[in-house]
């Protein structure tokens, strides 16, 4: 296990599944401790924190929608509170719409815009690492 990231503190938005997951387990192989943030799937996130946890790092899952500035403001605020600092972030949050352009609704393509071009884009306030 390489420890190149020992006392290191890594936020990774959307770090349930997928991309983010494998982000997040990666960083935790690399010696960091690990807050990710999910909007649904409380269970993936659980699995997630357990595998970075056997890895002998902290790790903690915040429910937190991206597309929400105050929401990403808490969740990085729970992770210098519950880990001690806040080294690395990873805005790893994005989705989808799985059809063809022309059959997306309008509320489908704001959402995608929202959460792909304006989520985590809130600039929340770093915090002192003291």
């Amino acid at each position: 296990m390489s420890t190149k990231l020992e006392g290191k503190t890594a936020l990774i938005t959307g770090g349930s599944r997928g991309i983010g997951a494998g982000i997040a387990k990666r960083l935790a192989a690399d010696g960091a401790n690990g807050a990710i943030t999910y909007t649904k799937g409380a269970d993936a996130a659980a699995k997630v924190v357990k595998e970075i946890e056997r890895s002998g790092r902290k790790a903690i899952a915040i429910q937190a929608d991206a597309t929400d500035a105050a929401a990403v403001q808490a969740a990085v605020e729970k992770t210098v509170a519950t880990l001690g600092s806040l080294d690395i972030l990873v805005n790893n949050a994005g989705t989808a719409v799985p059809k063809k352009f022309e059959d997306a609704t309008l509320e489908e393509l704001d959402s995608l815009i929202d959460l792909n071009i304006r989520g985590s884009s809130s600039r929340p306030t770093p915090p002192s690492n003291k």
